[in-house]
């Protein structure tokens, strides 16, 4: 199958859902596909070698979910994707988080020629966008052949604005780039024991839980390493130097670089504080071979499946706990290194890309969707 993926936020950006596309794309290619990513730029893609990539708009940086998402749309960027799509031809357009005012939703606005599967990756309680804009994008929803989320979370968030008949495709990652991988880079050769941290560096991650929790650690020969970038990085670093806390500051790391990374430490901490419907990070981890100590959330759990080590969101003398337990205990670390790798073959995309294809193969049965309308703010 010509499989076109599209992506609603900047390639260049680190994110849950632009690493969900980029290892489905891997995988569909393996498979005997043709595939075409389609996606924004944030600053200067001219740097970006990657192959199969059509980049389609500048973005900016959006609030959203306690986040910033980097989005592309107006006229420019609708005419742009309609054009791509046009020159590519594929018989499935799969759109990632369709209903986000980017490029996914332009794309299914302007799309009429192929079946369209759309994937919703997000979760949380609820939705002020979707609520305000739910008459609107309901019409777009209706337009979708096929419906998908990435947990039941997902779903959940989904159906609650936007009722309807979803398939769980998880999210999957190629575990063996990452259980193959040297412990490479900046975290290699440190003394004493490290506490990985990766991803944004904002409010709902739960940085600043760790750092504090990584103060009630002092008497251990453990420093915590943070890679990523965000909004919240100046008030985390006040906070470790006013606490007294030993921190590696990485940075943004390239896809290339994480798995090294990963393997590099001797816990994985994903101290979120909620808004999580997945958790590919943590898959990533486990894939790595890494003990991990997590935020209890439903989310979490379902990717877990016991592999973790569990604790209320939000309470930096439970996490400490935690680490400490699995720091100070090297059978105990050797048991979760290994029940991580284990439970993480069942993420990855050789096993997976199986239901994301039944879910094409539904769409091409059904055909495209008949529009009866044109989409307010479609550009």
């Amino acid at each position: 199958m010509r499989i076109a993926l599209v992506c609603p936020y900047a390639w260049d950006r680190y994110g849950g859902v632009q690493s969900h596309v980029r290892a489905l794309a891997h995988a569909l290619n393996r498979s005997g596909h043709e595939t075409g990513v389609m996606a924004p730029y944030l600053l200067d893609h001219s740097t970006l070698n990657e192959p199969g990539i059509t980049f389609v708009g500048r973005a900016v940086r959006v609030p959203a979910n306690g986040s910033v998402a980097p989005l592309a749309f107006g006229p420019l960027v609708a005419s742009g994707i309609r054009e791509a799509l046009e020159e590519f031809e594929p018989e499935v357009v799969h759109l990632h988080e369709p209903l986000i005012p980017s490029l996914s939703l332009l794309a299914l606005s302007t799309n009429a020629s192929a079946p369209t599967v759309g994937t919703f990756h997000a979760a949380a309680e609820s939705s002020l966008g979707y609520r305000g804009a739910k008459a609107v994008l309901a019409k777009a929803a209706n337009r979708l052949t096929v419906r998908t989320a990435v947990s039941e979370a997902a779903k959940a968030l989904a159906a609650r604005y936007f009722p309807g008949d979803y398939l769980i495709t998880p999210n999957g990652i190629e575990v063996e780039r990452f259980a193959s991988a040297e412990p490479l880079g900046p975290a290699r050769g440190r003394p004493g024991q490290s506490v990985l941290f990766l991803g944004r560096l904002e409010s709902r991650k739960g940085l600043e839980v760790l750092i504090e929790a990584m103060a009630g650690l002092a008497d251990l020969d453990a420093s915590l390493v943070v890679a990523g970038s965000g909004p919240e990085k100046r008030s985390a670093r006040a906070l470790a130097r006013r606490l007294g806390v030993q921190v590696e500051w990485l940075g943004r790391v390239s896809e290339a670089d994480k798995p090294h990374i990963y393997r590099s430490a001797d816990v994985y901490c994903a101290p979120a504080l909620g808004g999580e419907s997945f958790g590919i990070v943590l898959i990533e981890a486990m894939a790595a071979g890494a003990p991990v100590v997590c935020s209890d959330l439903s989310a979490f759990r379902a990717v877990t499946a016991g592999a973790a080590e569990l604790v209320p969101p939000g309470e930096p003398e439970a996490l400490a706990k935690a680490l400490r337990a699995v720091l100070t205990d090297p059978r105990r670390s050797d048991e979760m290194r290994a029940l991580s790798h284990r439970e993480a073959q069942r993420f990855s995309w050789t096993t997976l890309v199986g239901n994301v294809e039944a879910a094409y193969r539904l769409a091409l049965s059904r055909g495209p969707v008949v529009r009866t309308g044109r989409l307010r703010g479609s550009g």
